[in-house]
């Protein structure tokens, strides 16, 4: 008869997955040293599966998505409000300057005539 089987596969499987945490610790590691920026890191982590717990990359990249947005219309407002204000100040200027030549051509007219 052959011996009793006892299951010993329990600690091996606790071993295998601290080596596994270990890997993919160091795997986030060489992510984050060689990613562009903080989208680049995410991506590149969920790909691999080494994310870290809580990292959901579609929440990520949606809150990336909304901040771009909100900054550019920021920032289409004030150039928008800026190029007005520079068409005003054009405007004005040009029509004080066609009427400084036309006082100007007035009075050369006169004295010519006097």
């Amino acid at each position: 008869m052959p011996p009793k089987v006892t299951d010993n596969r329990s600690a091996n499987t606790e071993s295998l997955h601290a080596v596994e945490a270990e890997t993919a610790e160091a795997a986030q590691r060489i992510v984050a040293t060689y990613s562009e920026d903080f989208l680049d890191a995410v991506t590149l982590m969920s790909m691999l599966g080494v994310e870290p717990e809580g990292l959901i990359h579609r929440k990520v990249l949606a809150d990336i998505e909304a901040k771009e947005a909100s900054s550019k219309k920021a920032t289409r407002k004030t150039t928008k409000k800026a190029s007005k204000k520079a068409a005003k100040k054009t405007a004005k200027k040009s029509t004080k300057k066609t009427a400084k030549k036309a006082a100007k051509k007035t009075t050369k007219k006169t004295a010519k005539k006097a």
